[in-house]
């Protein structure tokens, strides 16, 4: 489905139930496609620039607005309700103008991201975080791999989703990049107690611009 994706930052302010105030810097990418799949002659475009413009300043003043409060020390329930509201007006806004809205990206500036899109169901959403690892094997060039690890998260799971991924690379033992993809393989699909799933690793070479995804 051909989509029409628009970018803007917006400082979000989250609290959890046992910590002070913190302050995240996102760059929300939201992508529309029009119901009937036409794309204007004359623009080019599958929908209207101005409108989309319009809807996602309107949505960013309410988010630096307001403070996201999780019900735990968890940020992942305040997390959720900036989704479900950017979620919930933009989808408003796109069905009174004959667009739907199939997809929201927030990427935090510090290389993690919380997404979702109009295959899962309105409780769920991904989580992407990066991990690097320093491949130094005898005799042979070193590598900088970037590992990013995507998870699905269930409804209500405090999973803390970057600590997990730490913890399942502390039980690897790396002696190179053949055996690194060996030992990520099992990984996917990987299932914490909440019911959340590891759905993918993407592996990237940084040297080489090489991206492999498990």
């Amino acid at each position: 489905m051909l989509q029409f994706v628009r970018e803007i930052p917006i400082r979000i302010t989250l609290k959890g139930a046992l910590s002070s105030r913190r302050g995240f810097l996102f760059y929300l990418a939201a992508g529309f496609s029009p119901k009937s799949g036409h794309i204007d002659p004359l623009s080019g475009m599958s929908v209207n620039l101005m409108d989309v413009d319009q809807w996602l300043g309107a949505l960013k003043a309410e988010l630096e607005r307001d403070l996201f409060v999780s019900k735990s020390a968890s940020l992942n329930h305040a997390l959720a309700e900036v989704m479900a509201v950017a979620r919930l007006k933009l989808a408003e806004n796109a069905e009174g103008a004959g667009t739907v809205l199939r997809s929201l990206t927030f990427r935090e500036e510090r290389g993690w991201s919380f997404e979702w899109n109009a295959k899962q169901s309105p409780e769920e959403q991904r989580f992407v975080y990066s991990h690097f690892l320093e491949l130094v094997p005898k005799d042979q060039t070193c590598e900088l791999v970037r590992l990013d690890f995507s998870w699905r998260r269930v409804f209500d799971c405090e999973g803390e989703y970057q600590h997990e991924g730490f913890r399942l690379l502390k039980g690897l033992k790396i002696s190179g990049l053949e055996n690194l993809l060996v030992q990520l393989q099992p990984l996917k699909g990987f299932k914490l107690p909440s019911g959340s799933t590891l759905e993918d690793v993407s592996v990237q070479l940084l040297a080489q611009n090489v991206r492999l995804t498990i």
